[in-house]
């Protein structure tokens, strides 16, 4: 904090953070408050803008603004004059970049409408020295998640009211572990991009994405979930639960990923106890009605339980894929080129699954992923040029696998899209709403 407030103090700057919950917007706010921070004005959608509630945000810097404007130049020329000024007089901003909470519990694709808005203002104002700072909020155990899965199974997002409010404060009397923060290394701007520069925009929004997802801290019912989701349907004992989080935790520390202060040295002895939040909230379930005690997703929370699987998955991203590219070298016995052909596997789950994750550059993911087998077999290039046979050998010394957990969930939602069109030729025809609905249909089939 003190050095994202030396930044502040002495640079136009903006603190960008992630959006799980509404409680988001209060988390950041209230721990730069606690440490004697300069309150930030923060932007909000106007669906906030509700009595009483709108009354104490707008005191303490909440600034309100439509959805959308794209029509209103009026609008759109007085909101870039109002956040010039504040760029001008470094008074810093913070806003989350997603735009909105992201369902899924994985980061939802960089809105650049007000990031733009911001570089604009600060273009016209000539601000220099730009810094956007990621923020990272995660949550042990969030209450959207519940909401979050009936809206996946189709139905409507519920509209914010003053009711609506009373009950969602009510809920979160209910145990749900830690909240965490942590700040990103800054995006540094010596000048503000042109405002025509789109691509400029997009590169400064995926640079401060890829750094809140590094800085974003594995937690325990994160990882529990993401075990327990790998041999879903079936339950796990606790001492398989043990060994399958130890080996996560161990390849997790190994790479410098953050985990969540849960994982001390003893988590292994109090297992029942951190588990205890997850049971209470419905998500997993446990039987010791036999000879040992068992854990699993309880019935219908695979959805909820993806969520915080979601949270983790992009630290599995360049590993997942190396398995994939590796096993599909291995079923092509007779290519002469195994190593080109694994470059080019990889090339291509990158572009398949190019919408779902954030990826560094090409070339640093490659090294990203050379990087992942070095650990594994430090001579793997050279063992794969010998024989594509040799992709079997690298593959069985890894350990976590974790293919199957990172992408079978969009893998499985691409097929039965892809199914339906080809099923029905007209689908390409027919809007989105009644598509997705079409979909949702043939996916619980699919499942049963």
């Amino acid at each position: 904090v003190e050095r994202i407030r030396d930044i502040v103090r002495r640079y136009p700057s903006a603190l960008l953070w992630t959006h799980k919950t509404y409680v988001d917007g209060f988390v950041v706010p209230k721990i730069l408050f606690d440490n004697n921070f300069p309150l930030p004005h923060f932007f909000g959608g106007a669906n906030l803008d509700i009595p009483v509630l709108s009354f104490f945000l707008r005191r303490a810097g909440g600034i309100f603004i439509r959805r959308s404007f794209q029509d209103n130049e009026v609008y759109k020329l007085s909101l870039k004059q109002y956040i010039g000024y504040l760029m001008e007089k470094r008074f810093p901003m913070t806003w989350s970049f997603e735009g909105t909470r992201s369902r899924l519990g994985k980061l939802m694709p960089p809105r650049y409408g007000l990031l733009k808005y911001v570089l604009e203002g600060a273009h016209y104002a000539g601000a220099r020295d730009i810094h956007i700072i990621p923020v990272t909020v995660s949550y042990d155990l969030v209450r959207d998640a519940e909401e979050y899965a009936r809206e996946q199974a189709g139905l409507p997002k519920a509209p914010e009211s003053i009711g609506w409010m009373v009950r969602y404060l009510r809920s979160l009397a209910r145990p749900m572990g830690r909240i965490h923060v942590d700040f990103g290394e800054p995006v540094h701007l010596a000048l503000p991009p042109n405002p025509s520069d789109q691509l400029a925009i997009s590169k400064i929004a995926f640079q401060v994405a890829v750094e809140a997802n590094r800085v974003t801290p594995a937690t325990f019912p994160a990882v529990v979930s993401t075990v327990l989701l790998g041999a879903f349907a079936r339950a796990l004992t606790e001492p398989e639960i043990i060994r399958e989080v130890s080996v996560l935790t161990q390849w997790a520390t190994s790479r410098g990923i953050r985990l969540s202060p849960d994982f001390n040295l003893d988590y292994a002895s109090n297992m029942a106890g951190l588990l205890d939040n997850m049971i209470k909230e419905g998500i997993i379930t446990r039987f010791d009605s036999g000879p040992e005690t068992v854990y699993g997703i309880a019935e219908g929370q695979a959805p909820i339980a993806s969520f915080y699987r979601n949270t983790i998955v992009h630290f599995f991203l360049a590993r997942a894929v190396a398995e994939l590219a590796l096993l599909a070298v291995s079923e092509q016995r007779d290519h002469p080129s195994p190593l080109s052909l694994f470059w080019s596997e990889v090339r291509e789950l990158r572009d398949l699954f190019k919408f779902e994750f954030f990826y560094p550059d090409t070339e640093v993911f490659k090294e990203d992923i050379d990087a992942e087998l070095c650990l594994e077999a430090h001579e793997w290039q050279s063992i794969l040029i010998d024989r594509a046979d040799n992709a079997r050998l690298i593959l069985n010394r890894m350990s976590p696998k974790v293919g199957h957990v990172t992408f079978s969930i969009f893998a499985e939602a691409y097929s039965v899209g892809a199914d339906l069109m080809e099923r029905h030729p007209e689908s390409n025809m027919i809007d989105e709403d009644t598509f997705i609905e079409r979909c949702m249909s043939y996916g619980k089939q699919a499942y049963l």
